[in-house]
Order: C-alpha cells, then sequence, then structure tokens
C-alpha cells in the first residue's frame, strides 16, 4: 500500500495530528479532549513511538535513551 494514510492513521492514534473530523476513542477516550499534560501521561503509558530517524539523545547510551520516558512517571 503507497500513500494510503499509514503515517496519518499511526499519528492520529498516537496522538501527534488532530483530526480534521471525527473522533479518536481509546480504552473509551476520545484522546483529543485530554489536556495536553493529560495526552504526554496517555503517550507515556498506553502508545510507543519507533520513529525512522530515531529520535535518539546522542548523548546518552542506549539503555538510557530507552528508559528515559520512565524517568518522567511518577509511577515506578
Amino acid at each position: 500500500m503507497t500513500h494510503g494514510g499509514k503515517s496519518t492513521l499511526l499519528h492520529l492514534l498516537g496522538g501527534l495530528d488532530c483530526p480534521d473530523s471525527g473522533r479518536v476513542i481509546i480504552d473509551g477516550k476520545d484522546i483529543f479532549e485530554l489536556k495536553e499534560n493529560q495526552l504526554a501521561v496517555f503517550r507515556r503509558q498506553k502508545i510507543g513511538f519507533i520513529f525512522q530517524d530515531f529520535n535518539l539523545i546522542p548523548s546518552l547510551n542506549v539503555w538510557e535513551n530507552v528508559v528515559l520516558p520512565w524517568a518522567w512517571t511518577e509511577e515506578k
């Protein structure tokens, strides 16, 4: 499938792009009704991102890059 909207779908499911119409319901919640900080928590707890260009922090090693999101999580 080429140009079939795969990236757009993934961006909507991850809360990275806002839909022009309709709603995105995950776990019974419209994720675009969440406040920005609630959306950030949702992403940390429910969604995992693997970007094509990795988006790693060069000064950190692999392990530190992987566990970095957990450092901001209140549940440890």
